[in-house]
């Protein structure tokens, strides 16, 4: 597949949730060059996102939403039971468009908890897992005791892992998808029991979904060997440790799904592929040249985190330790630490070690790094953490306006002696650029994703969604505030680039593409 958006290329609008006929443009084996497929799969279990399960398909994950996260002029309903939709942005190639405007969002009538766009969405989730889980929510809906733990996502996956394994004859079985890998199955998968069953912490929490299932499955069959500590403990434990978040076009959780054979990819700080969603099929695409499917390496976190953070987190959620090419790389941690040259007429950066502070003279001018600059890096780098905790706690009540204000405070006072290459200067900036835009204050957005453009690429991967969202932006928020036609045109550069990623790390036929060629063409038609 070739990296470049060719205009002589003829697209296709590919909205369907189904499986391509075949293995179409998938390599079973390597090697792999930069764009090929090299998995796609169905879920074995998944959950939409408890902020969405009222405005997207619980089966499909198609909406609106995902539509306006490219253009943000459609409009949503002001019914409560209603998404608007545009024709431009179908829902789910199984119901037409007319019967989903006027009709929206449909609750089943049985439970009153999930949320359907139409009958074959409805029909299809019913024979798979809904049967079983619609008497359970119906039970748990009538106790608000009860009805909580419902909106915790591990729990759904559990309860769906529960039915699937007393009520499937097939749940011994491989997902579907291609390259199939025969031993990846449900009772293969690694739950890292031994380790979980010595943290207090998990082991009440699990003792907690046992007694909620008792009362909850009670009467609904005979789930009891299932729910003995040892049993729900690995259950949860093989969901703990290989679930996937299942993104929207930019990087919007969608939901949580456990992919048999997608978890069997380990993990790099620095990948050499990445996953993309149609609904909630993955899709994995190269982003590096591999030689086989053994070395295809996913990452697991956020790429922001210096190396200590980084291999700290990685141990406390999947408990292994890391000697990836990044965490092996004595010098990646001062790269992502660069601090301002004090020579007055210097712009480079002073490469810096976190952790020691230990650094290299100025590539530049020769100037070193002095005490009171160590000082000033210490004492930011303890405010830095200070601060991102109360931007986290601030995430969790969707409180933009102090996210926002937190985040411009921080990255004001970083700016002051990191350099913008600086991986918290970028980390910053983009939450300050994502948040104003949440808030619709474009001039801003634009201004810090304009700059983000720069030097984002020069510390993380360029072939990656982040970077594409970037330029992307830059380009969408840019045509809100510049009027002048030659500055509109000369945005849509950044546009392209933006394509061309996306064609890398998601393939011509996603619907993230579709969203992207969609808007461009209509850009080249104004």
């Amino acid at each position: 597949m070739s990296s470049t958006v060719e205009s002589s290329t003829t697209f296709v609008h590919v909205w369907d949730t189904e499986f391509p006929a075949g293995p179409v443009d998938t390599k079973m084996h390597g090697p792999y060059q930069r764009g090929d497929r090299l998995l796609y799969e169905k879920p074995w279990i998944f959950v939409v996102s408890e902020k969405l399960r009222e405005q997207i398909c619980n089966h499909c994950f198609q909406s609106v939403i995902i539509a306006q996260s490219v253009n943000p002029s459609l409009e949503m309903s002001d019914d409560a039971d209603s998404v608007g939709v545009s024709e431009e942005f179908p829902v789910c190639e199984d119901l037409p468009l007319m019967d989903f405007r006027e009709k929206g969002l449909k609750r089943c009538t049985g439970c009153a908890f999930s949320w359907y766009c139409g009958k074959s969405c409805q029909k299809t989730s019913w024979k798979s897992v809904h049967k079983h889980e619609c008497p359970v929510f119906k039970k748990a809906l009538q106790d608000e005791e009860l009805t909580i733990p419902l909106g915790i996502e591990t729990v759904r996956l559990c309860l769906q892992a529960l039915i699937r394994v007393k009520n499937d004859p097939n749940w011994r079985d491989p997902s579907e998808g291609f390259p199939i890998l025969p031993h990846r199955t449900f009772p293969n998968l690694m739950s890292h029991w031994e380790e979980i069953k010595v943290d207090k912490k998990e082991v009440d929490f699990i003792d907690l979904m046992s007694n909620y299932f008792h009362k909850v499955l009670k009467g609904l069959g005979d789930y009891e060997d299932l729910l003995e500590l040892e049993s729900l403990g690995t259950i949860y434990g093989k969901i703990r440790i290989n679930n996937m978040t299942i993104f929207g076009t930019y990087g919007d959780k969608l939901g949580v799904g456990l992919y048999l054979s997608g978890s069997a990819i380990d993990h790099a700080c620095l990948p050499n592929a990445c996953p993309s969603f149609s609904g909630t099929l993955i899709n994995i695409h190269a982003t590096e040249s591999v030689d086989c499917f053994d070395n295809v390496r996913l990452s697991y976190l956020d790429q922001i985190y210096f190396s200590v953070p980084r291999r700290e987190m990685l141990k406390k959620r999947y408990y292994f330790d890391c000697f990836c090419r990044a965490c092996s790389d004595e010098n990646m941690d001062q790269r992502m630490n660069g601090i301002r040259c004090p020579g007055k007429t210097c712009s480079n950066a002073i490469l810096m070690n976190p952790y020691s502070f230990e650094s290299d003279p100025c590539s530049g001018c020769g100037c070193v790094a002095n005490k009171v600059l160590k000082d000033q890096v210490t004492d930011l780098l303890k405010r830095g953490r200070e601060i991102q905790a109360m931007m986290s706690e601030a995430k969790k009540t969707d409180n933009h306006p102090r996210v926002l204000d937190l985040a411009e405070t921080l990255h004001r006072d970083l700016s002051k002696v990191f350099h913008d290459t600086n991986s918290l200067v970028i980390s910053t900036a983009l939450q300050v650029a994502s948040s104003a835009d949440v808030l619709g204050q474009f001039d801003k957005a634009f201004t810090y994703f304009s700059s983000l453009r720069l030097t984002y690429p020069k510390v993380f991967p360029f072939w990656s969604f982040q970077n594409a969202e970037i330029l992307m932006k830059c380009t969408t928020r840019g045509l809100l505030v510049k009027t002048n036609q030659k500055d509109q045109r000369a945005l849509l550069i950044h546009f392209v680039e933006a394509m061309k990623i996306v064609t890398v790390c998601a393939g011509r036929d996603s619907p993230t593409f579709a969203y992207y060629k969609k808007f461009y063409d209509d850009c080249r038609e104004s």
